[in-house]
């Protein structure tokens, strides 16, 4: 073998070497994100399920809930005209003059 074509040989197989070496590099980063990602829809799932358990429940809690009111809320606008006025409540608890 040549000089010239042992450099050539040479240089083919640190060439090769350097291909496998960046695909090996792809090919770990490529595994790791899969992880992530594998990792990240499993927290979701979980996440989801979670939120199905509690929906769930805010639901049946709902249902118990008993939301009849016997007793209107009390207006409190301006427009509203009071219950019970001070004229009354004056009368009521002042005692009669004999």
């Amino acid at each position: 073998m040549s000089v010239g074509s042992r450099g050539v040989v040479y240089s083919l197989l640190t060439v090769v070497v350097v291909l496998l070496l960046g695909i090996t590099a792809l090919l770990w980063v490529a595994y790791h994100r899969h992880q992530r990602l594998e990792d990240a829809t499993i927290d979701l799932q979980r996440n989801v399920s979670q939120q199905k358990s509690q929906i769930r429940e805010l639901q049946e809690r709902l249902e118990d809930c008993d939301t009849i009111d016997t007793t209107p809320p009390a207006d409190t606008s301006w427009n509203s005209i009071p219950a019970v006025d001070s004229a009354s409540v004056i009368s009521r608890y002042t005692p009669a003059k004999r």
